[in-house]
C-alpha cells in the first residue's frame, strides 16, 4: 500500500481537551495494478506540543499511520 497524497479535510479545536480533531482524505493504491482508493481517517492530536512538529504534519502523519495499521477498518472508495 502506498499513501500518493494527504490533507485536512475539516478540523476543529476541543476547547475542553485543547486537541484539534480532523478528519484526513487519504489518497492510496493498494499495490501494483489495484488502482487509487480515497479514504477518510479522523484523527485527533494536542493544540500544542512544544518541541513537535507543526500541526498539520502531526494530524497528516497519524491518519496515514493509522489506516497503515488497519487498511480494512476503514471503507475505502475508488478514485475518478
Amino acid at each position: 500500500m502506498r499513501i500518493l497524497s494527504a490533507r485536512v479535510v475539516h478540523a476543529r479545536r476541543d476547547n475542553r481537551t485543547r486537541k484539534v480533531e480532523a478528519i484526513v482524505r487519504l489518497m492510496a493504491e493498494s499495490g501494483p495494478g489495484g488502482g487509487i482508493m480515497r479514504v477518510d481517517v479522523a484523527v485527533a492530536a494536542p493544540g500544542r506540543a512544544p518541541g513537535a512538529a507543526r500541526l498539520r504534519e502531526r494530524l497528516l502523519a497519524a491518519a496515514k499511520l493509522a489506516f497503515a495499521a488497519a487498511p480494512s477498518a476503514y471503507r475505502a472508495r475508488r478514485a475518478a
